[in-house]
């Protein structure tokens, strides 16, 4: 009882662990506040942080080895035509993505990376923001 006690009374005055973005203090209306543009910073994220997939579609070579170790079923091939051949490409879908970095980890052109970004809110769980390379998709998928 008394160890407990002491370290509560500790916090109190140790430094503030809790990121204040986006304000200081709490709003009396968030709508109001967002459209002043007076933002507190976020903290920086840290070295080896797991965001958002960033994936370049130009670079990729179709192997798929991205979709067949995701855990969670995150990576989806389609078909494309690229310079008259026959090859496969992947949309990401962020809404079932665990951040495990296996795609990552397994693509052997280095095409697939996590970005240091987080704030991918969205209220459309298959909406373009949350599918990365859904713009690519539309353009290239041939139907077989």
């Amino acid at each position: 009882m008394v160890a407990t006690l002491s370290q509560v009374i500790a916090q109190f005055f140790k430094k503030k662990a809790t990121n204040v973005f986006p304000a200081k203090y709490t709003p009396d209306s968030i709508v109001d506040f967002l459209a002043k543009g007076d933002i507190h910073p976020p903290i920086p994220t840290p070295e080896g942080f797991r965001g958002t997939l960033g994936y370049d579609f130009d670079g990729c070579i179709g192997c798929v080895m991205c979709e067949k170790v995701c855990p969670a079923k995150a990576v989806v091939s389609y078909p494309v035509v690229i310079a008259e051949k026959k090859t496969k490409r992947v949309v990401f879908y962020l809404g079932r993505c665990t951040s495990c970095q296996e795609c990552v980890n397994i693509c052997p052109k280095k095409v697939i990376w996590m970005e240091k970004t987080f704030m991918n809110a969205n209220y459309e769980k298959y909406g373009d923001s949350q599918v990365i390379g859904s713009e690519e998709r539309k353009k290239h998928e041939v139907t077989e």
